[in-house]
């Protein structure tokens, strides 16, 4: 006898089907060009921040 009633396995939401993993990635997943654009906006936020640094650092601001 066990103490904790055991749990049954859901065939319906199988977390290893690799099927249902894949459809998800594809669903879930960013466009190429919403990635560039996310990483050109990354780009610029830190090459501003440099310049911000750079100028404070030398006292222009």
């Amino acid at each position: 006898m066990s103490r904790e009633p055991k749990e049954d396995y859901d065939w319906i939401n199988d977390p290893f089907d690799e099927k249902k993993i894949a459809e998800e990635r594809e669903r879930m997943g960013m466009s190429g060009t919403s990635k560039t654009f996310v990483g050109i906006g990354c780009l610029l936020f830190v090459l501003g921040f440099i310049v911000l640094i750079g100028l404070l650092l030398f006292g222009i601001l």
